[in-house]
This record gives structure tokens, sequence and C-alpha cells, in this order.
């Protein structure tokens, strides 16, 4: 008897780290014997295939289409996304599935059917389509305003009290995530590491710069970045990655204020990780600057292709460089200075470069395909 798996992810777009793990769960599934809908806005098998090497999962699933909220009025935009959800709920519920994973905290599910449910950042509870969740504005300082908001809080709390999923488990990818979930009062919520790609190789010798592999944009500061290479002109340093697909709006406006502002001794190289491999392999030091509390890939891939990763405190990369036991942090860009500086000064042998290496695998794919197998055998 054929066993089958809803996995829900609306916007498939951002091929970014949560991409990649939705589609290790697809994966996951597959080798189990379950039949996979992916529901999601894009399906497309060739660009897994470039973005992540997983084209082939992409092709074995079968596809039910998200549709984008697009409001038919420029107004009351929080009450029109209530009905979308509703119709989305309506489509996703006649999906014949034993078990469903939402890998992109939404409010769609499949009711009486256990759910999993991953979250990367308590903002993001529930929160596709965006602005649909909780945390939204409910008041506003103009007296005129109020009665509105006073009116969208109630059909809010209406809304969510019938129609919010009631997920089995929920996973918070980051220690952070997890502890806002439990003051939330979500006790029934796990911590689990991302699948992160661990096939990235050193290069030897490693060569004294610094690399970041990202997307440009706010939550990735990579001002700060630019800020600690000034500090340190004599090296180089290096930003591969993308610039935001849209050409206006916050993102768009802060990476280009982002590139105009790039010190001399930063390059940036507009390529994907897989493309770009060899920045990564040759680089002596990985130097994240973000705010996510999510833990990201690309920390563990540098681990893994034998770079010495710093992060600030008090982000999800905190939890990697703990775990790992390698790495270090910093409070300051003078201080993050300092410390890369000493480390591109150091003598390091292979033997150094080869053991952080290693400590990659335990975040590898096949440690989170193991998890997920679990959950449903």
């Amino acid at each position: 008897m054929t066993k089958n798996a809803l996995v829900i992810h609306p916007q498939m777009s951002y091929y970014a780290g949560g991409e990649l793990l939705c589609l290790y769960v697809c994966k996951a599934l597959q080798e189990v014997g379950y039949k996979v809908t992916l529901a999601c806005d894009v399906f497309s098998p060739a660009d897994a295939e470039r973005f992540f090497g997983l084209g082939s999962v992409v092709r074995q699933c079968n596809h039910r289409k998200v549709a984008l909220f697009s409001p038919m009025f420029p107004y009351f935009g929080s009450l029109q996304r209530i009905p979308y959800a509703m119709k989305m709920r309506t489509m996703l519920s006649k999906t014949d599935a034993d078990v469903v994973f939402s890998t992109q905290s939404s409010s769609f599910y499949i009711p009486k059917r256990k759910l999993f449910h991953f979250v990367y950042n308590i903002l993001d509870l529930f929160g596709h389509p965006p602005g649909s969740n909780l945390s939204g504005p409910e008041n506003s300082k103009k007296p005129i305003k109020k009665p509105f908001y006073f009116l969208l809080h109630q059909i809010r709390r209406l809304f969510w009290d019938r129609y919010s999923p009631t997920p089995a488990i929920f996973f918070a990818v980051g220690s952070l995530v997890l502890q806002d979930l439990k003051e939330k009062g979500y006790e029934n919520s796990n911590l689990i590491f991302p699948p992160c790609r661990t096939s990235f190789k050193p290069k030897l010798p490693k060569k004294k710069q610094v690399v970041q592999y990202t997307r440009i944009l706010p939550n990735k500061r990579i001002e700060l970045f630019s800020e600690i290479a000034r500090l340190l002109p004599q090296y180089p340093f290096y930003i591969v990655g993308r610039t935001p697909p849209e050409r206006s709006g916050v993102n768009y406006e802060y990476s280009q204020r982002i590139m105009r502002e790039l010190p001399r001794n930063v390059t940036f190289v507009d390529a994907l990780t897989r493309e770009k491999p060899d920045l990564l392999e040759e680089s002596k030091v990985y130097l994240y600057t973000g705010t996510e509390a999510g833990i990201g890939v690309a920390l563990v891939e540098a681990i893994a292709a034998g770079c010495i990763p710093f992060s600030p405190h008090r982000v999800g990369a905190v939890d990697i460089i703990q775990a790992a036991g390698v790495g270090q942090l910093f409070d300051s860009a003078q201080q993050a200075a300092d410390r890369i500086e000493r480390i591109l000064e150091d003598e390091q042998t292979a033997q150094e470069v080869y053991e952080i290496s290693e400590k990659a695998s335990m975040f590898s794919p096949e440690s989170f395909e193991a998890q997920i197998k679990k959950l449903v055998s």
C-alpha cells in the first residue's frame, strides 16, 4: 500500500537554506517509500538541480500550486489574507496525505493529519501569507485608526482560534528559535540542525583571505562585513552571492547602497555556492555578520571547507560554533578585526585544517535525513 506525504513550502523561489531543508525532507520521505506532493509556488527540477543538485528529488514529487497572495483592493490587506488562507487550506485538504511537513511556517495544513512544522524565526511563525500572523500591527497612534485595528485584532483572533495549525512537533532551526517557541507556550518544540552540504574540501595551503557566501539582504548585515574589512585593508575580503531579483523596494535599495560602499579590498562575486566553491575552499576565515536567529547552512559549508568561522554573539550561528567546537565570536568590528588578523597570521598545519573540516559531518544531510525517517517509521 502506497504511503503519501504532503510537504508545504509556499515560497520555493528563494532557493536558500529553507528550500534546501525542504528538498531533503522530500528526499528522506521518498527513500522510505512515500509518494510526496510538494505544495509550493515554483516547481522547477532544473532550478533545484542548479542550486542544490537535487533536481531528481523534485522530479519525483507531485505538485500542488500555491498561488501568491494578490489583494483585490489596496486597503484592508490583512482582512483579504484570511479568505486567501482559507481557500488554500481547502485546496490542500483535498491532497491524499498520511503525514504533513510544513517546511516554511505557514497557516496551511490538513485537518486530522499529523503535522511537523519547521520554524526559522519566531517573527515568521505562521507567517505565510505575509502579515497573516498575530505579530502584525494591532494598534495605531492615530485615534481615527484605533477602531479599525481593534476590529482587525478581533477578526485575527477569531480566525486563528478556529483555523490555526496544531503541529505534533515544532522543529526550531536554532536554540534561540527554540527558546522563543517555548516562551510562547509551544512545549512540543525540539531543536533540529538543518541539512548542510558537507562535500566541500579544503584547498591547501589556505590563503590569508576572508569570505562570506550570502544573499545581499538587510538581515545579512553586510555593512558590518565591510566595516571589518576596512579595519584590515591589507587582506582581501570576498562576498559570494546574489543580489535581490526585484528592482525596487527595501531589499533592492539596501543591496545598491552596499555595492556602492564596498571598501577597495572587498570583491563581490555574483555566483551560487555550487558555481564558485573555490573561494570557500581556499579561504582561511569565514566571516558571518547576520542577525538571523536560525542556523544558516553556509557556515557549516565553510567548516567543511576547512575555514575558521567567525560570528557575532546572540545569533543562530553561535549554535554551530559551539556544537562544532571551532571558530570565534565577537562583540564589535574592532574585536573581530583583531582576532581575524591573529588567525590569518597564525601558522596552520594541514592536519589542523582537515580536523576542522571533519567537524562538519555532524550537520550532514544524512544526519538530518535519518531524523526525518525516524519520525515516519
